[in-house]
């Protein structure tokens, strides 16, 4: 039987599945993948800085454009 912390989140003004950042780390580490540091700043960056998904995908997008 399923833990009730393992019950499925869905929004409720859209009745959608929400995916949370956590259980995207979950899924990519089933696919072997995993966040490098360097993302890993820029999202916490973002995270603590309240951004918008706009504004979090603009600065993944400047970071990738940047030279290693």
């Amino acid at each position: 039987m399923k833990s009730p912390s393992s019950r499925t989140i869905r929004s409720a003004k859209t009745g959608q599945f929400v995916l949370t950042s956590g259980r995207g780390e979950k899924i990519s580490a089933v696919e072997g993948m995993k966040l490098s540091p360097r993302m890993a700043k820029v999202l916490n960056h973002s995270a603590r800085h309240g951004l918008s998904g706009d504004e979090r995908r603009s600065l993944i997008k400047e970071e990738i454009g940047k030279k290693k």
